[in-house]
């Protein structure tokens, strides 16, 4: 075992409830993905609240591009806590052994990659009730007609890519190659999210891979709900379907070491 690393606490005794406990004792030890996941986009959400150009109508709809980007940075959030956030500690454990040492107890892959859920969704809430809070201060609106299918859109995307953080770090051999998959991942998922340019945007070919991408679809059916309509069933079809087949994938090819 690396010399460097922290000790880990006593490995736990089946209990999911003591699993979720030592998994956030472990989080909070290395925060990154909680610092990335909450920070960048409040971060981001505060400079745009205060930039004149953002409070400008975008053609075809009736948001402002302030408005356009909650969902993307939304978005973001959820990217940076599923990769960020949910691979690394993972594949590290795995590397260092830690993980070899959790498999002589009662705890099953499901209960520790579900604590680990559990942990990241409670960040996704913050970010979440920050946005709304904020919106409301920033635009005056109180009153979202389709607030039910927002939140679902990003629940169904954030399960989506939840999925996906996990499936990678099941078959991660180890840090280095982590290291290689991750950007290759995490760069196009910013990209069809919006974060760099809003997809209402870019050309009608970028507008379709997007809308089939768990991320894309997501933040497709938070701008629908924002704009008073109901997320449309493709969107919400595309994430629920990529949610049980990546989450299926993580629990098969969750390997202990």
């Amino acid at each position: 075992m690396n010399p460097t690393v922290s000790p880990r606490p006593a490995a736990p005794q089946g209990s999911f409830r003591a699993v979720l406990r030592l998994q956030w004792r472990l989080t909070l030890r290395e925060p990154s993905g909680i610092a990335l996941g909450l920070g960048l986009p409040v971060f981001l959400f505060a400079i745009f609240a205060v930039i004149p150009a953002f409070h400008q109508t975008v053609p075809g709809t009736h948001l402002n591009v302030f408005e356009l980007y909650i969902p993307i940075l939304l978005a973001t959030s959820v990217i940076m806590i599923s990769l960020v956030g949910l691979v690394p500690p993972i594949v590290r454990d795995r590397e260092i052994g830690w993980l070899r040492r959790l498999s002589t107890t009662p705890v099953s892959p499901a209960q520790l990659l579900a604590a680990q859920v559990v942990i990241y969704l409670l960040v996704v809430a913050i970010v979440t009730a920050v946005f709304v809070v904020g919106g409301i201060l920033v635009t005056g609106v109180t009153h979202l007609p389709q607030f039910g299918g927002f939140i679902l859109a990003l629940l169904l995307g954030t399960a989506a890519m939840f999925a996906l953080g996990l499936l990678l770090a099941a078959i991660a051999p180890d840090q280095k190659a982590m290291q290689r998959i991750l950007p290759v991942v995490l760069y196009p998922l910013l990209f069809f999210s919006g974060l760099y340019f809003p997809l209402q945007f870019l050309p009608s070919a970028f507008l379709t891979i997007g809308d089939y991408t768990p991320i894309g679809a997501a933040v497709e059916g938070m701008t629908e709900a924002l704009q008073g309509s109901l997320p449309s069933p493709v969107a919400l079809a595309t994430t629920t379907v990529y949610a049980i087949v990546f989450g299926y994938l993580a629990v098969r090819f969750f390997r202990w070491e």
